[in-house]
């Protein structure tokens, strides 16, 4: 991973990850449902943070466990991490909003949700790529 693609990510991740949890919200019901699905946010930073600050996630393709059973190679760790991030948004949509704020605070769930998933993506593609320069050697 170059340098530029490095501090991007880092941005990136920094952002949809930690920004939700210092998030000003504007009603009392939604940080409530926001920690709904906090334990998805932790399996997804996992290997996320892994490919930001080391440069890949090696450790997860060799797991047998609940987590990474049949996860052996980049774009299987693509589909199990974008599998909890829909659950994720079905979590974040089963929100009812009852008022003005809580609209306001569903947005912002939303926009959380897609600024993870295009973080999902970054982080999968460069993977892909560093998989995939092992590979050619």
């Amino acid at each position: 991973m170059n340098e530029n693609d490095a501090k991007r990510l880092e941005r990136q991740f920094n952002a949809a990850f930690y920004v939700p949890a210092k998030f000003n919200w504007q009603s009392k019901r939604a940080p409530l449902h926001w920690i709904e699905h906090e334990h998805l946010q932790t399996y997804l930073t996992g290997p996320i943070y892994s490919i930001v600050h080391d440069g890949n996630c090696d450790y997860v393709y060799h797991r047998e466990d609940d987590y990474f059973r049949d996860v052996g190679n980049p774009p299987a760790l693509r589909n199990r991490l974008l599998q909890w991030h829909s659950e994720m948004a079905v979590i974040i949509e089963s929100f009812d909003p009852t008022s003005p704020a809580e609209s306001a605070d569903l947005f912002s769930m939303r926009q959380f949700a897609s600024d993870m998933r295009n973080v999902i993506e970054a982080a999968c593609a460069i993977e892909q790529r560093r998989w995939e320069s092992l590979a050619a050697r």
